[in-house]
């Protein structure tokens, strides 16, 4: 093979000095052509959905996510892809926590307006991707917004065949409504899991609760309950139709909440979940929505 290659270029060093320029070129053998493109990171496009085997607060860019037709089984579908710009598109290192404050916001905005209402009413969990670090170092900056639906509140994903644009328009068929709570042996909660009203169960979603400030994740108990306690009572009362004061008359139901994790409250998800649960072994099998103080 080497004896090959080199008599193949003696050849055409003979050709090239025994021969006029051909036609329409200028003698140069690359006749003025670019060089060819540096390579680029691919860029992801709103409209693409992924295969995911793990929880949805683990999914990451990676091997492990693989991009399907989203009429197939999948995991997460992503509706929007910006760029990062700025000092934060500067960065040598790929961007996390505070960082992703303004992705996030972007990414929240365009979610309640690809599915019609507030994406925390849903069975649902958003996702901000960034690149991975050996895309960043490609100068890939751009970032994914994907939405993922899942089973309970623990993130278990719920494998999708369709879309979800305008899944909490119309009937909102992702919206959270009623919820069986688990609980372990001390009575402690382990989980809010979705079910339909007509089915028997002790709980129900009544609404999202924002931290009115910027205030770092309060990581002590009792901070968490200082700041969300109030603001879940007042949804769920609302929820039933009561005033804060009726709702504490109320020996039947008490409520919980369900707040975002460290790393979602360090970028803005600054959200609890608030639900309504059922005292002792009551059950119901309709909504309480505007049940006010009427027994169970």
């Amino acid at each position: 093979m080497k004896r090959w290659t080199v008599g193949l270029s003696v050849s055409l060093v003979l050709f090239v000095a025994g021969c006029a320029d051909p036609a329409d070129t200028d003698g140069d053998l690359v006749n003025g052509w670019a060089a060819m493109a540096a390579p680029t990171v691919p860029k992801p496009a709103a409209g693409e959905c992924w295969t995911y085997s793990g929880d949805a607060d683990k999914l990451a860019v990676g091997p492990d996510l693989v991009e399907v037709e989203c009429s197939q089984p999948h995991a997460s579908e992503t509706f929007h892809v910006g760029e990062f710009t700025g000092p934060v598109g500067g960065r040598t290192t790929v961007p996390t926590g505070a960082d992703l404050t303004d992705a996030f916001a972007a990414c929240q905005s365009e979610a309640n307006n690809f599915l019609g209402g507030d994406w925390h009413d849903g069975k649902l969990v958003m996702r901000i991707l960034p690149p991975s670090t050996k895309q960043w170092n490609g100068d890939a900056r751009y970032y994914r917004c994907d939405l993922i639906e899942v089973s309970d509140d623990t993130y278990t994903i719920s494998p999708r065949t369709s879309g979800l644009k305008d899944t909490l328009r119309g009937n909102r068929p992702v919206e959270i409504g009623c919820v069986k709570v688990a609980t372990d042996s001390g009575g402690g909660i382990e989980d809010f899991v979705p079910t339909k009203c007509d089915t028997l169960h002790n709980g129900e979603y009544t609404g999202t609760f924002y931290s009115p400030d910027a205030r770092p994740y309060p990581s002590d108990a009792a901070a968490r309950r200082t700041l969300l306690q109030p603001g879940c009572k007042t949804i769920v009362a609302r929820f039933l139709g009561l005033t804060d004061a009726q709702f504490d008359d109320n020996k039947q139901i008490s409520f919980a909440w369900s707040t975002a994790t460290p790393a979602r409250w360090n970028y803005g998800d600054r959200t609890a979940r608030c639900y309504l649960m059922l005292e002792g072994k009551l059950s119901v099998s309709r909504s309480l929505r505007a049940n006010g103080n009427v027994p169970i």
